[in-house]
């Protein structure tokens, strides 16, 4: 069987399953023989083992099924803290190419072998994620700067992915809890951050874009030293977050950088229409001053400006959710997007906007000054809970794959930070 066909990928999942099922099952055989205190220990033990084998496979995997875990790693509060210590490696190391495989990509690409194209070149990446890998390097003007190279590949791997992930969820697709268009909205985007070109093009957009923020650093690229597969860019610094909480930040330096997370995902959203939307915390990098940098454009949504109308006209609404009114901007919304708004799905969108919106963005004006807590893990569990009830409602638009994505990664990372953020002053800026 070939090596990364369909149903060569789909049995290393399969038995990965099954492997995590077994484990948990031989947990529970012996627990009952055991002590509180042995048990407890035990349990330990299988959630890393179980992570362990979860992530060795799905960074073997690559592509979309490790993309999958990259987004496990961000359940904080939701998956034990000994499956995230082992799924958070997915956010930087997936198991590097061979140094010769590494060359004969690089001159596949850009007709020339890395040494003969920079100064220095390390052959040891020091960042390896889904699609490609990064190395370090220095410029033939001596400026440090970092190299992204594609696996060979990969392109396919997500093809073979989508192909089992269809054949999977036939039932979920027959039934509307998974459209079809959600599927190929997940396809297409992630076979677009492929595209080394468009990520570049990404890059510029958004360099302009959040120019006027002040407080955001992104690469430059270096268009000459790069192509489709090879994108060469300036270096960034900073901490990830793990690394920066270490430092022990002050609450008031928490707060500053969570402000200016929420500031940087409404801006992107309302001015740029767009979001950067692949939010695990390797592509962040935190500095003492409240300065953030933030890379890996590959996956970047944008979105129509009717949608961006609609949510500027729904955000803060101040007023009941059961009057036509507002019931007309949901319609709208649908409508927009060629589909029609379901009793169950709207009910679960007006419990959504009530419930969980209401209470982390009041809308009334005279409680802008107060700061939302995002330390307390209920929020992010809530916010998990009530997109998860739109969906199994049938409401789920493509727009919402990657917004839901990217707004979980806000929350998950403010949870981190114990960030205090005046959540409706900031959104109220671009209403």
């Amino acid at each position: 069987m070939k090596s990364g066909s369909p149903t060569h990928r789909a049995l290393r999942l399969a038995a990965m399953s099954a492997g995590v099922t077994g484990s948990y099952l031989g947990y529970l055989a012996q627990s009952a023989f055991l002590t509180k205190d042995k048990k407890a220990s035990k349990l330990r033990s299988t959630h890393a083992s179980a992570a362990r084998r979860v992530s060795d496979e799905l960074s073997a995997l690559r592509g979309p099924a490790m993309k999958l875990g990259q987004a496990l790693s961000l359940q904080t509060d939701v998956l034990p803290d000994e499956m995230l210590a082992e799924l958070s490696r997915l956010q930087m190391q997936a198991p590097p190419m061979h140094p010769s495989l590494v060359r004969a990509q690089f001159k596949a690409s850009m007709g020339r072998y890395p040494e003969d194209v920079y100064r220095e070149f390390d052959p040891v990446p020091f960042a390896a994620a889904s699609l490609g890998q990064v190395h370090r390097c220095v410029l033939t003007s001596g400026e440090n700067a970092a190299v992204k190279i594609q696996y060979p590949g990969i392109r396919e791997a997500i093809e073979n992915d989508f192909k089992w992930f269809r054949a999977v969820s036939k039932p979920a697709q027959l039934s509307a809890h998974m459209p079809e268009s959600a599927i190929a909205e997940l396809q297409s985007q992630i076979a677009l951050e492929c595209d080394y070109v468009r990520e570049a093009k990404n890059l510029a957009y958004y360099r302009k874009g959040v120019a006027p923020l002040g407080f955001v650093d992104l690469p430059r690229v270096h268009s000459k030293l790069s192509t489709d597969k090879v994108l060469t860019m300036s270096m960034v610094s900073g901490q990830h977050l793990d690394e920066f909480l270490k430092t022990r930040p002050s609450q008031k330096q928490r707060d500053l950088i969570g402000e200016r997370l929420f500031e940087l995902f409404y801006f992107q959203f309302f001015e740029m229409h767009s979001l950067h939307a692949d939010p695990h915390w390797g592509n962040y990098l935190f500095r003492t001053d409240g300065s953030i940098g933030l890379i890996d454009f590959g996956c970047v949504k944008y979105f129509p400006a009717e949608f961006i109308e609609n949510m500027r006209k729904i955000f803060l609404y101040n007023g009941r959710r059961d009057t036509a009114q507002f019931q007309r901007l949901l319609d709208e919304r649908y409508a927009g997007r060629g589909a029609r708004l379901n009793p169950a799905a709207r009910r679960a969108l007006m419990f959504m906007s009530e419930n969980f919106y209401g209470r982390v963005y009041p809308p009334d004006p005279k409680l802008d000054a107060r700061p939302f807590d995002f330390g307390s893990p209920a929020v992010v569990k809530h916010y998990m809970t009530q997109s998860s009830k739109v969906g199994t409602a049938k409401g789920t638009l493509p727009e919402y794959i990657f917004l839901a994505r990217a707004e979980s990664g806000l929350y998950q990372t403010l949870h981190r930070l114990r960030a205090r953020v005046h959540t409706s002053a900031i959104v109220r800026r671009f209403l």
